[in-house]
């Protein structure tokens, strides 16, 4: 836990040769962080991030656990808040487990907005799910990326010129494989674009929609060959595109795989690992890799590393 908190503070501390700007531009952002603690610790936590925070905006959301006494917090806090938040956690929770953390846009565009209200409508649907003895259920009860995702849908290195290039080889695809009209699922992807771009920024782009006449969810990744302008708000194109397709109707798994997405792919070493894939079957191994809270929480880099105020944030 010592080290986790080592991390954190380097990464979220101050950096002297930030000028003044820059520095109060950073304390305005907001940072979700994910914790997971026993019940007991919810309400000292709250009282202290109360007296911590005062005279700034933060949100506490929480989530219980079926089956257990603990629950995952997700905290919305000032980017200046995080050190002291994180000493309050260690404090009151020694055996609090810290998962993803990221930056919060200071303006969030429809992709984020995509993103956010997935994750935070999966934390209300198991809040909401009843306490009862586990039952035994089908492996197609819940839809994630890892399950839908196979070797034959993975694309590397694929030739598109453009976006709209882009979108017409995915609505070939899904004729081909799927039996739904390719262009049927051009317009799906266009419709959603035109209400803002899923471009997230550092490269990631989540184009999606609900498909009429399609069956069963569809998830593609994509990397192209060269990466593609996608309208990101920090302008770096896009060599990371997870689409996702669902039935007509299917608001509650298309809403799992937003969730499913923002988990991923706010992990800059998820990222990272992505990459390094050379092959469609080791890509399809890393996405099938468990997601459990870890203790040394996969982070972002801090823009002071890369003298970019701006560069070291997952935005949409």
């Amino acid at each position: 836990m010592t080290k986790t908190r080592a991390i954190l503070r380097a990464i979220f501390g101050v950096h002297h040769h930030h000028d003044d700007t820059a520095r109060r531009r950073a304390a305005r952002r907001s940072v979700m962080m994910r914790v997971t603690l026993d019940a007991q610790h919810v309400t000292p936590l709250r009282r202290a991030l109360t007296r911590d925070c005062a005279g700034q905006p933060w949100t506490i959301r929480i989530a219980t656990l079926p089956h257990t006494e603990r629950v995952q917090l997700s905290l919305y806090l000032p980017k200046d808040a995080v050190n002291g938040a994180i000493q309050q956690v260690t404090r009151i929770a020694p055996a609090a487990q810290f998962g993803h953390l990221f930056e919060i846009p200071d303006t969030p565009t429809d992709g984020w907005r995509d993103l956010l209200r997935a994750t935070s409508w999966a934390q209300a649907a198991s809040a909401l799910r009843p306490a009862k003895p586990p039952v035994k259920t089908s492996d197609d009860d819940v839809e994630t990326l890892d399950r839908l995702l196979s070797p034959g849908n993975v694309l590397l290195d694929t030739d598109a010129a453009n976006r709209a290039a882009l979108f017409a080889q995915l609505g070939a695809f899904c004729e081909t494989h799927y039996g739904v009209p390719a262009g049927q699922v051009i317009d799906g992807l266009n419709t959603r674009e035109a209400l803002g771009s899923t471009g997230l920024g550092q490269g990631v782009a989540v184009p999606h929609s609900q498909i009429a006449g399609l069956l069963t969810a569809v998830v593609l990744y994509v990397r192209p060959r060269v990466p593609l302008d996608f309208d990101a708000p920090d302008a770096k194109p896009v060599s990371d595109v997870i689409a996702l397709l669902v039935p007509e109707g299917a608001n509650t798994m298309h809403l799992n795989l937003l969730a499913d997405v923002a988990q991923r792919f706010c992990d800059q070493h998820f990222r990272e690992r992505l990459h390094a894939c050379g092959s469609a079957s080791e890509v399809c191994r890393l996405f099938s890799s468990a997601a459990e809270p870890a203790d040394i929480p996969s982070l972002m880099p801090h823009p002071a590393a890369r003298g970019d105020a701006s560069s070291a944030r997952l935005r949409a």
